[in-house]
């Protein structure tokens, strides 16, 4: 029987590095990345910056409550204690106002780091419908593929396995639902990827359809494969899934073209000097998040919205 094991903290995301012109060396600090697995390691398509390090920037992957001190995020291992956090964009925000955000300082505060979780976990996100309508149209986005289901009764365990279905339905094996599995709960439907160390975003939506009223879907991540403990700064507010943080102080060098472990095979952590690239071709739907200042930053990269490679 094959068996895969996994620690990779993203999906690859560079086609090619041709004609990629050398930008910056940089001797990598090991204490600036995070265990995972064992092993600290700074996968293909990483996006280095000034200090020496990889950027600080993730998306947020499971609601955020306004002065919590816990956020779940999509990329945990580029942070570090201390790092001051904004709210850098939106969904739905451009590339040019995500920029302008980094460029100005105008981002809103969002807190100071004080420790980071990198759990070697697989991720588990729990999907809840609420307050049924028959004609609400149900929907989930997951990693850029979208699944839905229309309510013919008021029962959220007929959503939950409508949706399961159509789920299903649409999994293949170079999808991008591919590595995750499906399960009802009770009321709910519960997503689990299927190797450690990976994440997914999942994202409701709600369609009153041809009902009178509009119900809820509710999506939690209930187990995370990393997370941040944050100090949170004054008048924080509650975040939806898919928004933007990061610090923006970290100047963009370069992007890096492939896997580098800095762990030895003894569990001693080595020191490397990495290459990064400010010419490339990448994928933008693999990366944990990119933003309008890396766009700008790097205008040599050549930025492709495709899933997978």
């Amino acid at each position: 029987m094959l068996s895969r094991t996994s620690f990779r903290l993203e999906k690859p995301i560079l086609y090619n590095n041709v004609n990629a012109q050398s930008l910056y060396g940089a001797l990598i600090d090991p204490a600036n990345i995070a265990k995972v697995g064992g092993f600290r390691r700074i996968p293909a398509g990483s996006f280095l910056a000034a200090k020496n390090r990889l950027l600080p920037r993730a998306r947020i992957i499971s609601p955020y409550t306004s002065g919590s001190a816990t956020v779940i995020v999509s990329n945990p291992y580029p942070f570090k204690v201390g790092d001051v956090l904004k709210v850098i964009g939106t969904p739905t925000s451009t590339p040019i106002q995500e920029s302008q955000a980094v460029n100005n300082a105008t981002a809103a505060d969002f807190g100071t780091v004080t420790a980071i979780d990198t759990a070697n976990n697989k991720q588990v996100t729990t999907v809840t419908p609420a307050a049924v309508a028959v004609g609400n149209v149900f929907s989930l986005t997951i990693e850029g593929a979208t699944i839905s289901y229309t309510a013919t009764t008021t029962t959220a365990a007929d959503v939950a396995k409508g949706l399961k279905n159509n789920f299903d339905a649409a999994k293949s094996p170079t999808g991008a639902l591919f590595d995750l599995r499906a399960e009802v709960n009770g009321d709910s439907l519960v997503f689990t990827h299927e190797y450690l160390g990976e994440i997914a975003e999942i994202v409701g939506n709600v369609v009153q359809g041809a009902a009178a009223t509009t119900g809820t879907l509710a999506v939690t991540v209930t187990q995370s494969v990393g997370a941040l403990t944050i100090t949170p700064a004054s008048g924080n507010t509650n975040q939806v899934i898919g928004n933007k943080i990061g610090t923006i102080t970290d100047l963009v060098l370069g992007v890096i073209t492939h896997d580098h472990l800095l762990t030895d095979d003894d569990g001693i952590d080595t020191p490397r000097a990495l290459a990064a690239y400010d010419s490339a071709m990448v994928n933008t739907k693999a990366l944990p998040y990119l933003d309008g200042h890396i766009v700008n930053a790097l205008p040599r990269l050549a930025f492709t919205p495709r899933y997978g490679v």
